[in-house]
This record gives structure tokens, C-alpha cells and sequence, in this order.
């Protein structure tokens, strides 16, 4: 689970224990970085973390070949500006959750 905006994760810290959707996410987030001195936390926009719209695009499409989902996001309606880490983890345990019942 993505902590709490009171509990801020350095980019360069391991999840020990973590959750695999945090971790995964974590990990094709950090390749789009343009600095590492980011620390983030559940509320943190893709914007302030430094990702910008086709950087989410890509980060998106990563996701679904990582998870093999594919992930309900659509750039127009809600924009790097406004997408935090918490509402893409939510789109991945949502799809993985979708996945889960076809199967």
C-alpha cells in the first residue's frame, strides 16, 4: 500500500515488505525521472514527481506490459497535473482486480 502522506518514501529506497503494485510502479517511474532527490508519497502528482504527460502515457503503458493489464486511463480526462501516485496505483489494483474475476 502506497503510505500515507505523513510517511514519505525516498525514490532511491527499497519497499522491504512492500507491495508489488507499489514496488513495479516505483520502479518504471524512476526511468522518467529528471532528478533523483524526489521524495513521494501517496498524494504526490505525476507533475510534481516530474512526469509529464507523455512521460504518464509511457509510465501507463509500461504498467500494462508489467502487470498484464490493461489499465483504464484516459490523459484527456485527468492530466499529469492532477494524477497521483495513489490514483495509479488504484487504476493497477483495479485492473488486476478485473483480470482476477475473468479469470
Amino acid at each position: 500500500m502506497i503510505p500515507s502522506v505523513e510517511a514519505v518514501i525516498p525514490v532511491q529506497a527499497s519497499l522491504p515488505g512492500g507491495d508489488d503494485v507499489e514496488a513495479g510502479l516505483f520502479q518504471i517511474v524512476r526511468k522518467y525521472l529528471k532528478t533523483q532527490d524526489a521524495d513521494w508519497t501517496a498524494a504526490t502528482t505525476m507533475a510534481e514527481a516530474q512526469i509529464d504527460s507523455l512521460d504518464l502515457v509511457e509510465v501507463i503503458f509500461e504498467i500494462e506490459d508489467q502487470f498484464g493489464v490493461e489499465i483504464n486511463f484516459n490523459a484527456n480526462a485527468k492530466s499529469a497535473d492532477e494524477t497521483t501516485f495513489g490514483d495509479v496505483v488504484d487504476l493497477i489494483r483495479s485492473a488486476l482486480a478485473a483480470k482476477a474475476r475473468r479469470a
